[in-house]
């Protein structure tokens, strides 16, 4: 056995079907010895004129060489199947038992183990029709060499017994029938288990690979692409001979690239989403503040105010409280990039029983049913709220600007065990 289940299964009928291969060595034994002690009983002097001391004694011989081999090559230390040549052997041990019950019925009792043989070496039709055979020879054989001892008996007691080992025999075929079920039961359970978990190990890969790609996009990646655009604005204005507005934009510069670096130390030193370190609405106020610097730095200043209803200064998962400044920087973003809004409003709702966000600008617009798949930040904030079991609906008409609404239940976040 190799797996514990396959143990804890299979090992009882195991046992059972071992129990019973030697107890049929065992009764073979008990009856070879017991008809020839009440043969010699019978007739002491007798003994020495006919040939049944040597036709038990060489009977023992080659049923025990016979049990002997196929032991040794069930644990494999025998070269050679003994299954080749089990009909001979099978043969030999038969002839010797015809012998021993011509000379005597002391040794009729040795059809019994005799039948277990027969049916297992051969196959059903002929085992049955050779174990019939056995019990004309066991009822009616003596009868040509003692027909004075023969009696109905002589018949019915091998046939009762003859019935009881067939039926032994095929109660023994049902268990062992049994024992390979629950090993294969046992193997292709162990299979399925190793399945699973190599699915789940792929699974929390693909899954860790995404959360990082999604923290990467709404952090390092953002703050490198406004590094980008305030450094050529910086460009432009130095050829200009504006050093006022290239000292701010440097300033900005130098401001996006620290927070990128400590974001990045943070990813290497954790792996793991970077820790607010505050609040939420503070945390929200200091992506205002660095959005509305960047767009002063561009020379394309955006006006930006953070509302909050509710318990706003409520202590909150940190997983929700990540989600909710992820969702806010990438609404931001989309804002700048896309909207070419002037005002924005940012509004946070803390409640009992759940929390909400959302982001008004207004902008040009578009047609929300006009987004492609292809929209890796508003997917990655989706999957991010999917997570969390929240919501994530998008309003906007063209020209009349965009409203972006989350909603996120604090419940179901207390218990979330995820790592957004």
């Amino acid at each position: 056995m190799h797996t514990s289940a396959r143990d804890s299964t299979a090992r009882p009928l195991v046992h059972v079907l071992l129990l019973l291969r030697v107890a049929l060595h065992m009764m073979f034994a008990f009856l070879l010895v017991f008809g020839l002690l009440r043969y010699l009983a019978g007739d002491l002097d007798r003994a020495h004129t006919t040939p049944v001391l040597p036709l038990a004694c060489t009977l023992a011989v080659i049923y025990l060489l016979g049990t002997m081999w196929e032991d040794r090559f069930a644990r494999g230390r025998a070269p050679f199947n003994p299954s080749y040549g089990a009909p001979w052997w099978l043969a030999a041990v038969t002839a010797l038992w015809i012998g021993l019950v011509l000379h005597s019925q002391d040794f009729v009792w040795l059809l019994f183990p005799l039948v277990f043989l027969f049916l297992h070496l051969l196959p059903r039709v002929m085992g049955l029709i050779a174990v019939m055979v056995l019990w004309a020879v066991a009822a009616f054989g003596s009868v040509l060499l003692h027909p004075a001892d023969w009696g109905i008996s002589s018949a019915i007691g091998p046939l009762i017994g003859v019935v009881f080992a067939v039926a032994v025999y095929y109660t023994y075929r049902a268990l062992h029938s049994e024992v390979r079920h629950h090993q294969q039961v046992a193997e292709q359970l162990r299979t399925t288990r190793e399945e699973l978990a190599l699915s789940e190990h792929q699974a929390g890969r693909l899954e860790e690979r995404e959360r990082l790609s999604r923290e990467i996009h709404d952090t390092v990646a953002q703050g490198l692409s406004s590094i980008l655009l305030v450094s050529r604005a910086a460009g432009n204005s130095l050829r200009q001979g504006d050093t006022a507005a290239t000292s701010q934009q440097l300033k900005t510069i130098e401001e996006a690239a620290g927070d990128n670096l400590a974001e990045a130390r943070r990813f290497v030193r954790n792996l793991a989403a970077p820790s607010l370190g505050t609040d939420l609405p503070t945390a929200l106020r200091e992506v205002i503040r660095r959005v509305e610097d960047r767009q002063q730095a561009l020379g394309r200043p955006l006006a930006i105010s953070l509302q909050l209803a509710g318990d706003a200064r409520r202590e909150l998962p940190e997983t929700v409280a990540t989600a909710v400044v992820r969702v806010c920087q990438e609404a931001l973003t989309n804002v700048v990039k896309h909207a070419a809004a002037d005002t924005v409003v940012v509004t946070l709702a803390v409640w009992d029983l759940e929390l909400t966000l959302d982001v008004f600008d207004d902008g040009t617009g578009f047609d929300p049913t006009a987004v492609g798949a292809d929209s890796y930040g508003l997917d990655g904030l989706s999957r991010r709220l999917t997570a969390l079991s929240g919501n994530l609906a998008i309003e906007s008409e063209p020209g009349e600007g965009t409203v972006l609404a989350v909603q996120i239940p604090l419940t179901s976040a207390r218990s979330s065990q995820k790592e957004i």
